[in-house]
Protein backbone atom coordinates (compact mmCIF):
# COMPACT_ATOMS: atom_id res chain seq x y z
CA UNK A 1 0.00 0.00 0.00
CA UNK A 2 1.30 3.41 -1.05
CA UNK A 3 1.55 5.83 1.86
CA UNK A 4 0.53 9.43 1.14
CA UNK A 5 3.14 11.82 2.55
CA UNK A 6 1.92 15.17 1.22
CA UNK A 7 -1.39 15.19 3.10
CA UNK A 8 -3.28 16.10 -0.07
CA UNK A 9 -1.40 19.33 -0.74
CA UNK A 10 -1.21 20.52 -4.32
CA UNK A 11 2.30 20.85 -5.81
CA UNK A 12 2.03 24.65 -5.54
CA UNK A 13 1.08 24.53 -1.84
CA UNK A 14 3.75 21.93 -1.15
CA UNK A 15 6.39 24.12 -2.81
CA UNK A 16 5.23 27.11 -0.77
CA UNK A 17 5.29 25.08 2.44
CA UNK A 18 8.84 23.92 1.72
CA UNK A 19 9.90 27.50 1.05
CA UNK A 20 8.28 28.55 4.33
CA UNK A 21 10.08 25.82 6.19
CA UNK A 22 13.35 27.17 4.90
CA UNK A 23 12.46 30.77 5.71
CA UNK A 24 10.27 30.22 8.77
CA UNK A 25 8.48 33.54 8.45
CA UNK A 26 4.85 33.09 7.46
CA UNK A 27 2.57 33.25 10.47
CA UNK A 28 -0.60 32.91 8.41
CA UNK A 29 0.29 29.62 6.75
CA UNK A 30 2.12 28.08 9.69
CA UNK A 31 -0.15 29.17 12.53
CA UNK A 32 -3.45 29.15 10.68
CA UNK A 33 -6.59 31.01 11.59
CA UNK A 34 -7.32 29.12 14.81
CA UNK A 35 -4.50 30.78 16.76
CA UNK A 36 -4.85 33.58 19.25
CA UNK A 37 -3.45 37.08 18.64
CA UNK A 38 -0.80 36.38 21.29
CA UNK A 39 0.35 33.20 19.56
CA UNK A 40 0.56 34.94 16.19
CA UNK A 41 2.40 37.92 17.68
CA UNK A 42 4.86 35.69 19.57
CA UNK A 43 5.56 33.77 16.37
CA UNK A 44 6.22 36.97 14.41
CA UNK A 45 8.42 38.46 17.13
CA UNK A 46 10.47 35.27 17.54
CA UNK A 47 11.33 34.92 13.86
CA UNK A 48 13.60 36.78 11.48
CA UNK A 49 11.92 39.01 8.91
CA UNK A 50 11.19 37.32 5.59
CA UNK A 51 13.16 39.16 2.94
CA UNK A 52 12.90 36.85 -0.07
CA UNK A 53 10.77 38.77 -2.61
CA UNK A 54 9.66 35.45 -4.10
CA UNK A 55 7.76 34.69 -0.87
CA UNK A 56 4.28 36.26 -1.09
CA UNK A 57 4.22 37.36 2.57
CA UNK A 58 7.79 38.66 2.70
CA UNK A 59 8.48 42.29 3.51
CA UNK A 60 9.65 43.14 -0.04
CA UNK A 61 6.68 41.34 -1.62
CA UNK A 62 4.07 43.03 0.59
CA UNK A 63 5.65 46.47 0.28
CA UNK A 64 6.39 46.00 -3.42
CA UNK A 65 9.95 47.32 -3.10
CA UNK A 66 13.44 45.86 -2.54
CA UNK A 67 13.87 46.91 1.15
CA UNK A 68 17.68 47.02 1.09
CA UNK A 69 17.58 48.73 4.49
CA UNK A 70 16.56 45.37 5.97
CA UNK A 71 19.54 43.39 4.66
CA UNK A 72 21.87 44.58 7.44
CA UNK A 73 19.41 43.38 10.10
CA UNK A 74 18.26 40.17 8.42
CA UNK A 75 19.91 38.01 11.09
CA UNK A 76 17.85 39.54 13.93
CA UNK A 77 14.36 38.59 15.01
CA UNK A 78 11.43 40.94 14.55
CA UNK A 79 11.23 41.29 18.32
CA UNK A 80 14.89 42.27 18.58
CA UNK A 81 14.47 44.80 15.79
CA UNK A 82 11.41 46.42 17.32
CA UNK A 83 12.84 46.55 20.85
CA UNK A 84 16.39 47.68 20.13
CA UNK A 85 17.70 51.23 20.28
CA UNK A 86 20.32 50.27 17.69
CA UNK A 87 17.88 49.33 14.93
CA UNK A 88 18.32 51.81 12.09
CA UNK A 89 15.43 54.25 11.69
CA UNK A 90 14.99 53.23 8.03
CA UNK A 91 14.48 49.62 9.12
CA UNK A 92 12.00 50.74 11.80
CA UNK A 93 10.03 52.66 9.15
CA UNK A 94 10.00 49.57 6.97
CA UNK A 95 8.66 47.47 9.85
CA UNK A 96 5.92 50.07 10.40
CA UNK A 97 5.00 49.92 6.71
CA UNK A 98 5.03 46.11 6.87
CA UNK A 99 2.69 46.06 9.87
CA UNK A 100 0.40 48.56 8.16
CA UNK A 101 0.29 46.47 4.99
CA UNK A 102 -0.44 43.29 6.95
CA UNK A 103 -3.41 45.06 8.53
CA UNK A 104 -4.54 46.49 5.22
CA UNK A 105 -4.57 43.17 3.39
CA UNK A 106 -7.06 41.63 5.81
CA UNK A 107 -7.12 38.11 7.15
CA UNK A 108 -8.05 36.35 10.36
CA UNK A 109 -8.74 38.53 13.38
CA UNK A 110 -5.73 37.18 15.30
CA UNK A 111 -3.38 38.19 12.48
CA UNK A 112 -4.97 41.63 12.23
CA UNK A 113 -4.46 42.18 15.95
CA UNK A 114 -0.83 40.99 15.84
CA UNK A 115 -0.10 43.14 12.78
CA UNK A 116 -1.60 46.16 14.55
CA UNK A 117 0.73 45.55 17.49
CA UNK A 118 3.73 45.36 15.11
CA UNK A 119 2.66 48.60 13.41
CA UNK A 120 2.35 50.52 16.68
CA UNK A 121 5.50 48.94 18.13
CA UNK A 122 7.52 50.28 15.20
CA UNK A 123 6.05 53.76 15.69
CA UNK A 124 6.77 53.50 19.43
CA UNK A 125 10.35 52.39 18.76
CA UNK A 126 10.97 55.39 16.54
CA UNK A 127 9.61 57.72 19.23
CA UNK A 128 11.44 56.10 22.14
CA UNK A 129 14.77 55.19 20.55
CA UNK A 130 15.16 57.78 17.79
CA UNK A 131 12.98 60.67 19.01
CA UNK A 132 11.29 60.61 15.59
CA UNK A 133 7.63 60.50 14.73
CA UNK A 134 7.15 58.23 11.69
CA UNK A 135 3.39 58.55 11.35
CA UNK A 136 0.84 61.25 10.67
CA UNK A 137 -1.32 60.07 13.57
CA UNK A 138 -1.66 62.79 16.20
CA UNK A 139 -0.14 62.10 19.60
CA UNK A 140 -3.63 61.79 21.13
CA UNK A 141 -4.44 58.90 18.79
CA UNK A 142 -1.10 57.24 19.50
CA UNK A 143 -1.73 57.54 23.24
CA UNK A 144 -5.12 55.84 22.85
CA UNK A 145 -3.64 53.06 20.72
CA UNK A 146 -0.75 52.44 23.13
CA UNK A 147 -3.06 52.39 26.13
CA UNK A 148 -5.46 50.04 24.36
CA UNK A 149 -2.64 47.69 23.39
CA UNK A 150 -1.16 47.87 26.87
CA UNK A 151 -4.46 46.52 28.24
CA UNK A 152 -4.43 43.45 25.99
CA UNK A 153 -3.41 40.37 27.98
CA UNK A 154 -1.72 38.83 24.94
CA UNK A 155 0.79 41.67 24.47
CA UNK A 156 4.21 40.58 25.78
CA UNK A 157 5.64 42.56 28.67
CA UNK A 158 8.52 43.88 26.52
CA UNK A 159 6.07 45.49 24.11
CA UNK A 160 3.94 46.78 26.99
CA UNK A 161 7.05 48.49 28.35
CA UNK A 162 7.76 50.02 24.93
CA UNK A 163 4.17 51.25 24.66
CA UNK A 164 4.36 52.79 28.14
CA UNK A 165 7.60 54.56 27.24
CA UNK A 166 6.03 55.81 24.01
CA UNK A 167 3.05 57.14 26.01
CA UNK A 168 5.48 59.13 28.14
CA UNK A 169 7.09 60.60 25.01
CA UNK A 170 3.69 61.53 23.57
CA UNK A 171 2.66 63.15 26.84
CA UNK A 172 5.88 65.17 26.99
CA UNK A 173 5.37 66.25 23.39
CA UNK A 174 1.88 67.43 24.30
CA UNK A 175 3.26 69.35 27.28
CA UNK A 176 1.38 67.31 29.84
CA UNK A 177 2.94 65.73 32.94
CA UNK A 178 3.41 61.97 32.98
Amino acid sequence: MKEETTHGLSPEKLARLLALGLQGNNAQDILGSSRTPGEVLQYILANKPALDPAMPDSIPALLNRPCEEMLAVADQTMGDLLLSSTTDLAAVKTLKDYGKELVRRGGPEAEQAAATAIYYAAIAGALVFHQQKITRHPDERLLRAYRDLDQKPWIPSELKDLFERACAVCQRRRGKPE
